[in-house]
């Protein structure tokens, strides 16, 4: 495989190394530096600044947990209360909420340091493509390719989700760069390294197994003897961390792993979520690119010439989850970035390609570097901000926007409510929990009129979609959209909050609710006695 990959590097006009002065040093690590600022900042906006959720896991499987771990209370779905799921994601976003706490407490403490936290990882293709393209490129092709990054539709409004494909996605192209950083890597260490981040990449994602053993064995190469056990050393010191993790939260060594496959695979849970024909993906990416397909399609092969592996890396991706019936787009996420990165190089090699035109034309070197970056980058701008605009990613970037609003208002300038119903055509999913209400208050989710007049006592806040019945005594305060926000005079009834949905294979297996209570009585109580608004 090593000499196939030096036959393709060969045949895609390698570049040597160009040296450097300490002052083009600084320039390019100053751009580098904005670019990062960039990308970051970019992946704050669907966040913080137009909030919005994709899928409801990336709050209940992450930082519900998180809140449920720092503050001791959260609606726990049944994925935890089976202990299906691993706590390395919700642990380190738990870390992150922690550390807000040095500052002030609550989300809007929190959130941003949840979102520039995951930022921060979701910029490392970023930086990897500018080392990448600055080896092979020089300056101009480096800041093309991670300014491609920076910006591409898709990973802005996935990048700084707490989900586990999404972070899993960015240390697969950490460890890739680790391994193969565009010149021969020697070191045991470094490789071992890159195989801790495949292995977490698979704790985080199981589905992912297949694309780390190509990204593994096709870096090994004919070097086999020498690097692979290095990457196995590492993968299995990853795996050896999520195995003590899962002893130590869920009772055995990975039992995050197996109980996922006997409940989704054996036992066909997730196809209860929707099922989905298997060109679905292919579908979704042409109805988010539309004209602009064509071009993305060329990028990315300019782009394989140089990184092969990313290319198969990221058609296992899609092979892979389209052979399983449930689908939801964020599931190819790791595709999309790894399509991405090729796409970047791609679109460097044609910077490079169009200085070197130049230049043969007497066009002085920095000049042709100039005029062929920008064009280039306003064209993938123009692109990316149509994909940006279009309607696919428009519906995804409404999603629960005006819940999270509605929510957020509730949170922040509300005297405390005794108890809150979330009503409509929405669930109970889809307004953030409380990691977004962070308030110790019951909750509850009337389905109909009738359920939600017979539950009217046990709350004074409501938040709804569909007006309630003018008997019921709310008075709406203000609208979000199409999310309103009513409240009624009088104290509330104490009533228990409703189970979590559990899914009907495994209905017999749901715990006693005591034992998974949303807000302990014990938080309820001290909140009242700290005076808590």
């Amino acid at each position: 495989m090593s000499a196939s990959r030096e036959a393709l590097a060969s045949g895609a006009g390698a570049a040597t190394p160009r040296e450097s002065s300490p002052g083009d040093r600084q320039v390019a690590m100053g751009a580098l530096l904005c670019l990062v600022l960039l990308a970051i900042g970019l992946r704050l906006v669907p966040i913080l600044f137009v909030p919005s959720t994709d899928w409801p896991d990336e709050i209940f499987q992450s930082t519900e947990q998180a809140h449920r771990l720092i503050y001791g209370y959260g609606l726990v779905p049944w994925e935890f209360q089976l202990g299906m799921r691993s706590w390395l994601l919700p642990g380190a976003v738990a870390g992150l909420m922690e550390l807000a706490r040095l500052v002030g407490d609550g989300p809007d403490y929190y959130l941003p340091a949840i979102a520039i936290g995951l930022g921060l990882i979701a910029s490392a293709p970023v930086v990897c493509c500018f080392l990448w393209c600055r080896r092979w490129f020089g300056l101009a092709g480096a800041v093309v390719a991670a300014a491609t990054v920076a910006i591409a539709p898709e990973l802005v409004f996935f990048g700084a989700r707490a989900l586990n494909e999404v972070v899993a996605a960015h240390l697969l192209v950490i460890a890739f760069y680790v391994i193969e950083p565009g010149f021969p890597v020697r070191s045991r260490w470094r490789l071992m390294v890159g195989g801790i981040l495949l292995g977490a990449a698979f704790l985080l994602r199981i589905h992912l197994a297949p694309v780390v053993a190509v990204i593994a064995l096709w870096s090994a190469g004919d070097a086999w003897r020498y690097r692979l056990p290095a990457l196995v050393g590492g993968g299995l010191v990853a795996l050896a961390f999520g195995a003590v993790l899962d002893w130590l939260t869920l009772g055995y060594p990975l039992a995050s792993v197996w109980r996922n496959i006997l409940y989704n695979v054996y036992q066909g849970v997730s196809s209860d979520f929707g099922v989905s024909p298997w060109n679905s993906y292919l579908r979704a990416e042409l109805a988010v690119w539309l004209g602009a397909a064509p071009f993305l399609l060329l990028l990315v092969a300019l782009g394989a010439r140089r990184l092969p592996a990313l290319l198969v890396a990221a058609f296992t991706v899609i092979v892979v989850h389209s052979s399983i019936a449930h689908k939801e787009y964020r599931f190819i996420y790791p595709a999309m970035v790894l399509a991405m990165v090729l796409a970047a190089v791609g679109l460097a090699q044609l910077t490079s390609w169009g200085e070197q035109w130049l230049v043969r034309r007497g066009v002085p070197k920095g000049i042709a570097a100039v005029v062929c970056a920008a064009l280039l980058l306003g064209y993938w701008g123009t692109t990316a901000f149509g994909v940006w605009s279009g309607g696919a990613l428009t519906d995804l970037r409404q999603r629960d926007h005006d819940n999270l609003l509605a929510v957020a208002f509730v949170a922040r300038t509300m005297p405390m409510p005794c108890g809150i119903a979330l009503y409509g055509d929405e669930r109970w999913d889809r307004f953030g929990g409380y990691t977004y209400l962070h308030r110790p208050v019951p909750m509850f989710w009337p389905e109909d009129a009738t359920a939600l007049a017979a539950s009217a006592g046990a709350f004074d806040t409501l938040l709804y979609q569909q007006a309630p019945p003018p008997e019921l005594g709310f008075a709406t305060l203000r609208c979000f959209g199409q999310t309103c926000l009513a409240r009624r005079a009088g104290r509330c009834e104490a009533r228990p909050m409703p189970a979590m949905p559990f899914p009907p294979q495994l209905g017999g297996m749901a715990p006693a609710p005591e034992r998974f209570e949303a807000v302990p009585q014990r938080v309820r109580q001290n909140a009242l006695a700290s005076g808590l608004r």
